[in-house]
């Protein structure tokens, strides 16, 4: 009998140790003061911005304890999402997708919104971006590109993705570090400008890692520069901007963000939750096939911020520039 009452007593201790667990979990998730997070993408469903933002998102809203759902709102540069975001409140309950576009949608007056109306919370990977040819053709190095522009001022023709865009702020940063003239040759889509270059029509072109590496792969496209201070693992035998004795170029990054007014706790258990996501094992696997690992990128709420703002001084400095000529 008094076996039973002991095994009673035992028994009714870890129900209740159960059950305080569980109350703790409860507690726990519900930490964070909304109960469910929108996450606004201004881009269609497949492109890299949105296949970024699907691969964490989950990870993010288990690390939160409510659910993270991703929503497409392409349209004029991801300037329709931001109007969104900037339209609802500032209670942590809406993420918002960036990238360098929202520096030039208002450099470039696209858009009266200012980067400064969001609170960065974390910045993910960087999207490395090298300058290509076409395998085969007349520049199969670097060295030889120089001499042809040196020889021939203002008839190298770059190609790129827009006009007075990301693409073009960085030919501009790298060439005129180079001290060379060039011809810039905006494209509306990436696939257009691949097939001018296999085709002859374009000499160089401009595009990340992640886009280019199965053509690198497939010997269609002979890489020349990496527009980073080293060189990467991946293609040893391609110098950097950096050895070459060139300014950086800004790389291509994607992050997210809050409207600003969001309260510092909530925007502090977004950037923990990011922090975490990023190293769960299936937003790991998403970086590798994509190769957005192959240089340092992850920054916090208040690194983003500053990167930010010393960006958007770049950017504005080069757009100027390329207004007056």
């Amino acid at each position: 009998m008094k076996l039973i009452q002991r095994l009673a007593r035992v028994l009714a201790g870890s129900t209740a140790l159960v059950m305080a667990m569980s109350v703790f979990g409860a507690a726990s998730a519900a930490d964070y003061p909304c109960r469910n997070v929108e996450w606004i993408v201004g881009w269609g469903a497949g492109g890299g911005s949105d296949r970024f933002a699907r691969s964490i998102a989950p990870a993010v809203g288990d690390a939160l304890g409510v659910p993270t759902k991703v929503i497409n709102m392409p349209g004029a540069s991801s300037i329709v999402a931001q109007e969104e975001v900037l339209k609802r409140p500032a209670d942590g309950c809406t993420l918002f997708s960036v990238t360098p576009d929202q520096l030039t949608n208002e450099i470039t007056g696209l858009t009266k919104l200012s980067h400064t109306g969001l609170t960065p919370v974390m910045r993910a990977h960087v999207d490395v971006g090298m300058l290509h040819a076409a395998k085969g053709g007349k520049f199969g190095t670097w060295d030889a590109v120089v001499e042809y522009a040196k020889k021939n001022p203002g008839k190298l023709l770059v190609g790129g993705t827009g006009a007075a865009s990301f693409d073009e702020i960085v030919a501009n940063v790298l060439f005129g570090s180079a001290g060379l003239k060039y011809r810039y040759i905006p494209y509306e889509s990436s696939k257009e400008m691949h097939a001018d270059l296999l085709g002859g029509r374009l000499d160089v072109i401009y595009d990340e890692v992640s886009v280019m590496s199965g053509m690198i792969d497939a010997g269609q496209v002979q890489p020349l520069v990496v527009l980073a201070e080293n060189r990467l693992g991946r293609f040893p035998d391609t110098p950097s901007a950096k050895e070459l004795g060139y300014t950086v170029p800004p790389s291509l990054w994607r992050g997210a963000a809050v409207k600003k007014g969001t309260p510092d706790e909530s925007v502090k258990m977004l950037e923990e939750a990011f922090m975490k996501a990023a190293d769960s094992e299936d937003y790991k696997k998403f970086e590798e096939g994509r190769l957005l690992n192959l240089y340092p990128g992850r920054l916090g709420s208040d690194g983003f911020a500053k990167l930010l703002a010393n960006e958007h001084g770049m950017y504005k400095g080069v757009i100027g520039s390329l207004k007056k000529n």
